[in-house]
């Protein structure tokens, strides 16, 4: 039994990571059943097995994208940081994924196309935000940054800010130039904020 188990969540892995590549290329629209399993070196009964619908699929991909790192701020192993060098990490580690990461780039690709979809998709994007507003408490508390600003909603300009940052450079240069635009945006970014002594973040 174990080992049944073990081959079926081998293949329900091999048909979202299959299914992350067709999204992130074709769109919901233009991905099928037959793609994704041809991807996944399967049948279409075996997709179909694991999910009864396309729809079933892309909206796995976009909760387990935005519940796990780097937008649950699970970075790596390292020691926790805390404020303004977490936030910087964090938005270093979002950029990275939305670059290099076929299943963010296929999530992501997917919640703009939400009205395809006939599933209720989660809302994006929620939880990075408060992670950066407690962040951005944590940083006044240590003086990085003055004291006064809202918290929440500095956080919400911070991550739209980067929405726009990361899309525009999709649309231009597929996201080759993202670190170098991140980079950008933090020093702009930091400056509105008023960061005391930015270098050492950045």
């Amino acid at each position: 039994m174990a080992r049944s188990d073990s081959r079926s969540a081998e293949m329900r892995e091999r048909i979202l990571a299959a299914a992350a590549v067709e999204f992130a290329d074709r769109g919901y629209a233009g991905a099928s059943i037959g793609l994704i399993a041809e991807k996944a070196a399967t049948g279409k009964g075996q997709v179909q097995y694991h999910f009864s619908a396309k729809s079933d699929i892309a909206l796995e991909l976009v909760r387990s994208a935005f519940s796990r790192a780097p937008f649950a701020n699970v970075l790596d192993d390292a020691p926790p940081l805390h404020g303004m060098e977490a936030i910087v990490a964090s938005i270093r580690g979002v950029a990275g994924a939305f670059r290099n990461d076929v299943r963010v780039r296929a999530a992501v690709r997917l919640m703009r196309e939400y009205q395809l979809i006939p599933a209720v998709l989660p809302t994006p994007y929620v939880g990075w935000v408060a992670r950066i507003g407690m962040l951005l408490h944590e940083a006044e508390a240590a003086d990085e940054i003055p004291a006064g600003l809202d918290h929440d909603q500095e956080a919400w300009h911070l991550v739209a800010y980067f929405y726009g940052v990361q899309e525009i450079s999709n649309r231009l240069t597929e996201r080759d130039d993202l670190p170098e635009r991140i980079e950008e945006m933090l020093t702009r970014a930091f400056t509105s904020l008023g960061v005391i002594r930015p270098h050492r973040f950045l």
